[in-house]
C-alpha cells in the first residue's frame, strides 16, 4: 500500500510540476508580448519626434496587431490619429487623423484617451470648416477680380468706341466745313457770273 501512496505522490507532483512549467510559459509569453509591445510604443513615439512619420506609423501599427484590440492598442490608434494630424508630415491627412480618432471612441469606449480624441476630433473638423470657408473665399475674390477684370475690358472698349465716334464726328465737322466752303465758293462764283451778266446787259 505504501508504494501505491508514492505513486500516487509521484503523480501529483509531476502533474503539479507540468502545471507550473504551462503556466510558467504562459507568464513568459505574456512578459515577451508586454516588452515588445511597450518596445513597438516607444519606437513609435521616438519615430514620430525625429519626424519619421511612415515610420511611426508602422510602428503603432504593429502595436495593434501584438495587442489584438487589448491595451495598449487604443494608444496606437490615437497616436495614428497624432502621426496623420501633424502638421509637419508631408502626406497628412486629416480625415484619416478623425477616423483614428473616432476608432479610440467606438472601439476603446472606456480608453482613458476618449477624451483627448473628441478634443481632436473637434478641432479637427473646426479646421477643415475654416479651410473650406476659405476656399470658398478665394473663389468668391477670384469670381470678383473676374468681374472687375471683365468690367474694365468692356469700359477700355467703350473708350475705344467713344473715342472713334469722336474721330468720325471730327471728320464730319471737317466734312461739313469743307462743303460750306464749296457752297460759299459756288456763291461767290455764281455772283461773280451774276455782276458780268448785268455788266453785259447795260
Amino acid at each position: 500500500m505504501g508504494g501505491k501512496s508514492i505513486g500516487l505522490w509521484q503523480q501529483i507532483c509531476i502533474c503539479l510540476a507540468l502545471l507550473i512549467m504551462v503556466s510558467g510559459c504562459g507568464l513568459f509569453q505574456e512578459s515577451n508580448r508586454r516588452r515588445e509591445l511597450r518596445e513597438a510604443l516607444i519606437q513609435g513615439h521616438q519615430l514620430l519626434a525625429r519626424g519619421d512619420y511612415d515610420g511611426s506609423l508602422k510602428a503603432f501599427q504593429n502595436v495593434i496587431v501584438i495587442a489584438k484590440d487589448q491595451p495598449p492598442a487604443d494608444a496606437a490608434v490615437y497616436h495614428i490619429g497624432i502621426v496623420y494630424a501633424h502638421p509637419q508630415n508631408p502626406r497628412r491627412d486629416w480625415q484619416k487623423a478623425v477616423g483614428s480618432f473616432d476608432s479610440v471612441l467606438t472601439r476603446y469606449p472606456e480608453s482613458p484617451l476618449v477624451e483627448s480624441a473628441k478634443a481632436w476630433i473637434g478641432a479637427l473638423k473646426e479646421i477643415d470648416a475654416t479651410n473650406q470657408e476659405i476656399e470658398r473665399t478665394k473663389i468668391e475674390v477670384e469670381k470678383s477680380k473676374q468681374e472687375i477684370e471683365n468690367s474694365r475690358l468692356s469700359a477700355n472698349r467703350s473708350k475705344q468706341e467713344a473715342e472713334k465716334f469722336r474721330v468720325e464726328l471730327e471728320r464730319s465737322r471737317q466734312e461739313i466745313e469743307k462743303i460750306k466752303q464749296e457752297i460759299e465758293k459756288s456763291k461767290q462764283v455764281d455772283i461773280q457770273i451774276e455782276n458780268k451778266r448785268r455788266e453785259r446787259g447795260r
